[in-house]
């Protein structure tokens, strides 16, 4: 199936998601409480942001302003319009942009599985430390092997790093993680639901078809071996 042929159904399914991610909302009030401001003049940036839920409860929570980068013109609009359900469009602006172009360093930067833009993630944690302002936050999130996956597991994700590994890659790349977690099974089974939910409402056979083998692809193969990493990290 090419990538014009699965876009459909990623749109679909992102528009049943909250967070484009395994995250629960105890999860999420939990680490926007921990990348609370340290300080006066804070901005948030959150590169390749999707919908910017995150982005937008931060900036609602904390009163600071922010700025979305994200390359899909359809999912930035609709970032906007959420800005505006919350009541923080005038201090949060959403920018069509492919995330590795953007250059201007923020105190607080967030990036949930988006690190693919610069390549691997090392040299996405390279980028992200020039992107961090000192004294600053960044939120990195991105698969990890909690289990040694399978050929099609690994053909499907590539070459992951286990969590311990991409703590130390954090460190490589100049930061220091203030906190490490990793999305629970049932923040997964959660996710994966809705996801396959949102393209089932496509109602179509082939919408079905595709939902039924993505199904059976979690279930019997990545479930419970790939795993999701949470990591608020500061420049060193």
């Amino acid at each position: 199936m090419t990538d014009a042929d699965l876009t459909p159904y990623l749109a679909a399914a992102a528009a049943n998601l909250t967070h484009n991610a395994p995250l629960g909302e105890e999860r999420a009030a939990d680490l926007i409480r921990r990348l609370a401001p340290a300080g006066a003049g804070w901005r948030s940036l959150d590169l390749g942001c999707g919908n910017g839920e995150l982005l937008l409860r931060l900036c609602a929570t904390h009163g600071i302003p922010g700025d979305g980068v994200e390359r899909d013109a359809d999912v930035a609009a609709r970032a906007q319009l959420r800005a505006t359900e919350l009541g923080v469009a005038s201090r949060v602006t959403f920018h069509r942009a492919d995330a590795a172009t953007w250059d201007r360093p923020a105190e607080l930067v967030v990036n949930i599985g988006a690190g693919h833009v610069w390549g691997d993630t090392g040299q996405a944690l390279a980028a992200l430390h020039r992107l961090t302002a000192p004294g600053g936050r960044l939120l990195f999130a991105g698969g990890f092997y909690r289990a040694s996956p399978g050929d099609q597991v690994r053909e499907t994700f590539g070459d992951l790093p286990d969590l311990a590994s991409l703590a130390r890659l954090t460190v490589d790349a100049g930061f220091r993680p203030l906190h490490v977690a990793a999305s629970t099974l049932a923040e997964w089974d959660d996710f994966e639901s809705d996801w396959r939910a949102g393209v089932e409402r496509l109602g179509t056979p082939e919408a079905r078809a595709f939902c039924d083998r993505r199904r059976d692809e979690y279930l019997d193969g990545y479930r419970d071996v790939l795993g999701f990493g949470w990591l608020v990290l500061t420049p060193a």
